[in-house]
């Protein structure tokens, strides 16, 4: 048996991105905007010195 997002030609990856957003979209105005600030992605890049 195959999952249904596979066979919609979607990655995993994809599909809980999408599934994240609805329910975002869904959340009551007080708690939307703290699902939305903790669904943002922060990354730091550091580059190591060669030795």
């Amino acid at each position: 048996m195959v999952a249904y997002w596979r066979q919609a030609g979607l990655s995993y990856i994809r599909f809980s991105a999408i599934c994240a957003r609805v329910v975002r979209a869904a959340l009551k105005p007080d708690l939307k905007i703290e699902a939305v600030k903790a669904a943002e992605t922060n990354v730091k890049v550091t580059r190591l010195a060669k030795s």
